[in-house]
């Protein structure tokens, strides 16, 4: 999908388009918890586990999962797609989500690892791997290496950003004067 033609160009540009609009009608499925909606945004093939296949297994897994705090609000930013091919692509999304689990107001920053996939001219999402920076109360800083502060959830969210990303380490790597100096705790 990367030629010149207009044609092709023009392919491209409504692929992004679609796949942008993955992203948003995901957060806002979720935010209404509207399992209908948020079943068709993935494809047929994409697995759940126990939970089944496509469509039917995404309402079975996020049924539960949705049940699990009372509001939530997902903020969409940075979508970056890369690797746009005919009916394949790969991406990522930054977001700040944020629930309310009882009497905790919890903010997730992460960011989705994405594949999607276009299966009778439409757009879906073939998995999406989230992956953290932070997760706890928004008016505590982070203070460790481990910034999974959700109470009762502690070991569901594994914060792995920055330091999972390779340009990351190489880049701390290069400065360890500076890295030292910039993490150091009061």
């Amino acid at each position: 999908m990367g030629g010149s033609n207009l044609e092709e160009r023009l392919a491209r540009v409504e692929a992004q388009l679609a796949i942008h609009q993955l992203a948003a009608r995901y957060a806002r499925a979720v935010d209404s918890r509207n399992l209908a909606d948020l079943g068709e945004l993935f494809a047929p093939q994409t697995r759940f586990g126990e939970h089944g296949t496509g469509p039917d297994g995404a309402r079975a897994f996020y049924g539960p999962v949705l049940a699990g705090f009372y509001r939530s609000f997902h903020q969409i930013v940075g979508h970056v797609i890369a690797d746009i091919e005919a009916d394949s692509a790969r991406g990522t999304v930054y977001c700040r989500a944020e629930h309310e689990d009882g009497d905790n107001w919890i903010v997730n920053l992460m960011v989705y690892f994405d594949r999607y996939v276009r299966v009778d001219g439409q757009w879906h999402f073939l998995g999406r791997r989230p992956r953290f920076l932070f997760v706890g109360d928004p008016r505590e800083a982070p203070r460790s290496l481990d910034f999974n502060k959700w109470p009762g959830r502690e070991d569901r969210f594994a914060c792995e950003l920055p330091q999972s990303d390779e340009s990351w380490s190489d880049y701390w790597a290069q400065r360890p004067d500076e890295r030292d100096r910039v993490t150091s705790l009061p």
